[in-house]
């Protein structure tokens, strides 16, 4: 089974109860979130949502990767060369790629133009469209 990192959008998705994120969320063995990704998620809660949020990542076996020495090189190069040789990616984007990368994961996430694209280490499940999940993709096996 693919280790992997979600993206920010599949645990607000998750949040605003769509059932195709609930299934990518908890079809995945080993899964991760990036410390920016949870500052993303967490500063839209109050004290008691951001306990919630913590339970279900616990739950969920989801675990935190902080920022460390070999995740702040690579999100540094990936920026530094996005600035150079467009498309800019944001140093968020940059933070939480460099995360899946250096941990081997594969991004999960609804913008994979905030990645690099869509491909072989960046999936994109499902899309949004009028407040529906559609285009759904069953999880790999």
């Amino acid at each position: 089974m693919e280790i992997v990192l979600f993206d920010t959008n599949i645990l607000i998705d998750n949040l605003e109860g769509h059932a195709a994120a609930v299934v990518e969320l908890t079809s995945y063995d080993d899964a991760i979130i990036s410390s920016i990704t949870w500052m993303e998620v967490a500063c839209k809660m109050d004290s008691i949502g951001r306990e919630r949020f913590k339970v279900f990542l616990a739950g969920a076996a989801i675990r935190v990767v902080h920022l460390n020495d070999d995740i702040m090189e690579r999100a540094a190069t990936l920026r530094g060369h996005s600035i150079t040789h467009p498309p800019k990616y944001s140093l968020p984007d940059c933070i939480v790629r460099a995360t899946a990368e250096v941990e081997g994961r594969l991004i999960i996430t609804r913008n994979p133009a905030d990645f690099g694209g869509e491909g072989a280490r960046v999936r994109v499940p499902y899309d949004i469209v009028a407040g529906v999940a559609v285009n759904i993709k069953a999880p790999p096996a």
